[in-house]
Formats: C-alpha cells, structure tokens, sequence
C-alpha cells in the first residue's frame, strides 16, 4: 500500500476530536420545534472543523455512529468549492453544553475538547475545510441543537440519512440498539445484530471476518444488511424456529449449521468466491433451514456441530455450483433453497420432522 493510501485509510476509519481554545460566539437565531430549541447561525468551515468531533463508527468496536469519512467524496466536494459553486445546505451539528445568549443573540460554546458533535454533514465540511486551506475559505450555514443524548444524535442521524444513497443499510442496524421506543421488529433485527457482532468477532466462528458492517463486503463476505434480513426471521418472538432459545444457543445454531457446511463441503466453503456467503446461497441456506433443523432434531436429537455434518453427508453430492446461475433475487433465493429442500427430504424420504429438545 502506498503512503497516499494509507493516509487516506486513516482518515477514512479514525475519530476527528475537535477543540476550543477560547469560547466561540455564534451570532445566531433560535427557533422552536415542539419541545426542541434550535439555533441557526453561519461559521467558517476551518471553524467550524477545528471546534466539532466527529463519532465514527468502526468495525468492530460498539461505539460511534457516523459512516466511515470517504477521501474521494471529500476531495470532490473541494474541487467542487474552489470551482467557485455553492454548497447550501446546512450541517447538523449538536453542542453538548453551549448557551444561548438571548440578549445579544449569539450561541456561546465553551472552551475544551469534544464540546460539539457533526450529526450530518462530515464530508460537507471536511471538504470545505480543505478547500480553505488550499485558499478557498467559505462560510457554511449551521443549525445546532444543544444538550442531545448520543442516543438522540443517532436518532437524528438515522431519520437524515435514512434515504441517503452514500449511507450503508448496516450501519443502520449496527445502531440499532442505540434507540429508544424500540418496535417488536426491531427487536428482531436487534438479536440478529447482536449474534452478527459476536460471530464476526469470535476467531473460531466461520463467521470470523466475514460480515461486515460500513464497508461493502468483498468476496466470500456478506452485509450486516442481508445477515439480519436472514436470521431476524428465524429470532423474531413467538414466530421464529429459533425463539424459544437463549441468545447462546441460537449463536451456537447458526454457528454450528455453517460449521457443519464447512466440513461436509469444504471447498465450496473456502473458495474465493464462496456460493455460501453470496446473497443467493446464504439467502438459501437460510431459506431451507426450518427444514434441516426439523430433520437434525428428529434424527440426530441435536445440532451439534457433527449433527450438521451428519445431515449433510446425506446430500455430499448435492452440486452448490447450480446456484450461480439463478442470479442474486428473492425469487432466486427461494428457487435454489427448493433445490436443497428437496434433496434433503428425498434422502431422508421423510416430511419436515418435528422439534423437540436442543443439543447444542
């Protein structure tokens, strides 16, 4: 890797902290929504960079919010700027204990370090920021709020970004658990999040490194994003085959069923582009699995790793390469999971089986 590149990964995954040396004045108007206070005013972008931080989230570790900053994204916008064009909107921002001087109208920041956070705008005002240093110094139009929660910034984040083409869907629910007033569906995606997080993390997991949350995923990787759409399913409360189990032994499900995979058809498992972790086998495999966990439980009272492997030693000939062909689509998925379905009840010669106890 060059030095250019590894210049910009740093600036791509690492937190901005930002500091004050001496308080800001702002002169700044205030507006009310419902029961929020927001003040309005317009900064320097090399101000506005110095003062605020910004939370990034990082794979692997349960902190931050904000996506991963793109070096492209941000030197297009400074071309953009020293082309001498506009950038309107404002940037979001929240200060943690700024006051509102009512009778000079100016929004007061105190001295010290992280006293403001950027909720939406990052690649806006790094971008403006390197434009000035190159000679470019713009102002940019600001609304802040003052004194919100992290919980409430990632709200915020959320409900701005929700529809944004740049802002991955995992992240979304890498998030998830930071809300308040969550629904019965979120719950769901919530467990599957928390499964995804100690699967990936876990180097014994065959998981390990291979869901990714705020990058897209490479070869033989997959989503956060179609990780929970698969396994929320299968967690959801009094609907799911896997509700009625404890957090560990649905982890220990999910990790033993791609265990045995493993084993049985290695391979396929370890190619460079495996069918199991592209959206059309994993979304198979998923599809299938009410199916294979029945015949398990019915057959080898259990799902222990070696359970698996004996299911699939039933079916070893069973071809995954046929998969390819059906394309990425829901339907595709349902097509190839039928394919596996009717393999595994032709060698059993049996119907879906029942449920009983779990031997994990």
């Amino acid at each position: 890797m060059s030095t250019t590149k590894k210049s910009a990964a740093r600036v791509q995954n690492r937190k901005h902290s930002g500091a004050v040396k001496r308080a800001l004045r702002f002169s700044a108007i205030e507006i009310s929504q419902n029961d929020h206070k927001l003040y309005i005013f317009t900064a320097s972008a090399s101000v506005l960079y110095g003062a605020l931080s910004i939370n990034r989230r990082i794979d692997g570790k349960d902190e931050g919010y904000q996506r991963a900053l793109s070096v492209a994204r941000v030197q297009a916008i400074t071309r953009y700027i020293e082309q001498k064009k506009p950038i309107p909107g404002s940037i979001i921002v929240c200060f943690d204990q700024a006051k509102f001087d009512r009778k000079k109208h100016q929004l007061v920041v105190p001295s010290g370090t992280d006293v403001g956070w950027v909720i939406d705008g990052q690649h806006r005002l790094a971008g403006a920021e390197m434009a000035g240093r190159a000679g470019t110094a713009i102002q940019l139009p600001v609304v802040a709020f003052v004194g919100l929660s992290e919980a409430r910034q990632v709200e915020q984040f959320i409900t701005i970004n929700r529809e944004g083409k740049n802002v991955p869907t995992s992240l979304y629910l890498d998030l998830l658990h930071m809300l308040p007033n969550k629904k019965p569906a979120d719950v769901a995606k919530e467990r599957a999040v928390d499964l995804a997080t100690q699967l990936r993390r876990d180097e014994d997991s065959p998981f390990f490194e291979r869901i990714v949350v705020t990058t897209s995923p490479k070869p033989s990787q997959i989503s956060l994003t179609n990780f929970v759409r698969k396994i929320s399913i299968h967690v959801t409360p009094d609907k799911g085959i896997l509700s009625v189990y404890t957090e560990r032994e649905q982890l220990a499900v999910i990790s033993n069923y791609f265990i045995g995979l493993r084993q049985v058809f290695h391979s396929q498992f370890e190619a460079k582009d495996s069918i199991f972790f592209k959206t059309v086998g994993f979304g198979a495999l998923w599809n299938v699995f009410p199916t294979f966990f029945s015949l398990a439980l019915k057959n080898q009272k259990g799902f222990e790793a070696k359970d698996v492997v004996a299911i699939f030693k039933h079916i070893e000939g069973f071809d995954f390469s046929t998969w390819r062909q059906y394309g990425s689509s829901n339907s595709a998925e349902l097509s190839a999971g039928e394919d596996l379905k009717a393999a595994l009840l032709l060698a059993f010669n049996k119907d879906d089986g029942s449920t009983g106890s779990l031997r994990v």
